[in-house]
């Protein structure tokens, strides 16, 4: 065991350097903000369909991408907004497009089509059940586009064999049916029949069915499935946050809101999470415990980056699998010591507060010397009283294990 921690950060530290599953991935693009400045480009149209209401509605997408990347082929992260099934807009994820442009991805927010007609009474579970079918049919078509993009134009260097789907709210119910639906699924026969009235799975939003919609993995903010055994294991792994508590759309099983109006039975992150876990489909589930809000942790943009930093961080063990570091080690870049060297008295301050977490301090052969729970710190003052030598300091989290080396004189 002597020099046992030593010898794990310096092959994870080789490995890191070497073994990378997509030729982007470096240790710091999408696990951090590698990107300062993002262009955009805004009105790119990609479908065009009928709404509920009869109405003719094309649509477009705004694409978000790294200020002077120079890599040729970038994953995507195609995201829909949050309204209910009846307002919102493509411009409400501009800054969740920004976010993970930052980190290396191409962002795009969408339009899909609403509910327009009459909201007096309150529409039936059946006509949000066509309404949702419309949405996923318009974002496959936003996918489809992507791919013929990178097969023709290549105007935005598009990475086919990684794309990806979210949103938030009504945008994350439409993301995960668009992730989770294929031919294997059984459905009533009165959903089959609004599946068919609408293209079918792949749906009719455009005609360039010769691309796959098939997406390598989804993001699920605070969205359901109308059935989570939809999921099964063939489907992508997914990254989910949810309030414990939320009376819009429920944590576990319930019913969809508007207004406070029941509208459709549907399962939320919790139960889409136990599904996920009976079939062995990868997937992280954040909760925000003893929450009665709706994306409450959207609300703050100190929030905002953290759950964007924590599915960027899941999309990007998934891209790079094949390192080390994933799940382990991410955090390297997340926290600074200083002075290092010391006399024995550090700083240490991260980039995030550490909710819950472990500092722990071993020396070279691998003995633990100190330990220290973390809860709700962003910053502390470490004082030593140990032998000069090198040691090393692991801060431990849900996300894994980040580990600094710390030199006493």
């Amino acid at each position: 065991m002597k020099n046992a921690l030593a010898i794990v950060i310096v092959l994870c530290t080789s490995l890191c350097l070497n073994a990378q599953s997509h030729p982007t991935c470096d240790g710091l693009r999408y696990v951090t903000k590698a990107f300062e400045n993002v262009i955009s480009t805004k009105g790119v149209k990609y479908g065009e369909n009928t709404t509920i209401d009869g109405n003719f509605q094309e649509l477009f997408m705004d694409i978000y991408e790294p200020g002077g990347d120079t890599a040729e082929k970038r994953p995507v992260v195609i995201l829909a907004f949050g309204g209910s099934f009846i307002g919102g807009m493509r411009e409400d994820m501009e800054e969740l497009c920004i976010l993970y442009a930052q980190r290396g991805f191409v962002a795009a927010t969408i339009d899909y089509r609403l509910y327009d007609g009459p909201l007096f009474p309150i529409p039936s579970a059946e006509t949000f059940q066509d309404v949702v079918a419309k949405s996923v049919s318009d974002m496959k078509a936003a996918i489809r586009f992507m791919r013929e993009d990178a097969a023709t134009n290549n105007l935005f260097r598009v990475e086919p064999e990684f794309i990806f789907v979210g949103g938030i709210s009504a945008g994350s119910i439409a993301a995960c049916h668009t992730a989770v639906l294929d031919t294997s699924d059984v459905f009533t026969p009165e959903l089959q029949e609004i599946l068919d009235s609408n293209g079918g799975i792949e749906g009719n939003s455009s005609d360039n069915f010769e691309y796959s919609t098939e997406v390598q993995a989804y993001i699920n903010f605070s969205g359901a499935l109308n059935d989570a055994s939809w999921i099964d294991e063939n489907d992508p792994p997914f990254f989910s946050v949810h309030d414990d508590g939320d009376g819009t759309v429920p944590y576990g099983a319930g019913f969809a809101t508007i207004f406070g109006i029941e509208i459709i039975d549907v399962e939320g992150s919790q139960v889409m999470s136990q599904q996920a876990d009976a079939v062995g489909v990868p997937n992280l589930l954040k909760t925000i415990e003893n929450s009665d809000g709706h994306v409450s942790y959207m609300f703050a943009e100190s929030d905002r980056e953290i759950y964007i930093r924590k599915s960027a961080i899941y999309l990007h063990n998934i891209m790079c699998e094949d390192q080390v570091a994933s799940d382990k080690n991410l955090l390297a870049q997340e926290f600074n010591i200083y002075p290092n060297p010391s006399n024995g008295s550090f700083q240490i301050a991260f980039k995030e507060e550490i909710e819950n977490g472990t500092l722990s301090i071993t020396d070279l052969s691998g003995q633990v010397i100190r330990t220290q729970n973390l809860k709700n710190v962003q910053a502390l003052q470490l004082n030593l009283e140990v032998p000069q030598g090198a040691y090393f300091l692991s801060i431990q989290t849900d996300e894994g294990v980040s580990t600094q080396r710390l030199i006493v004189h």
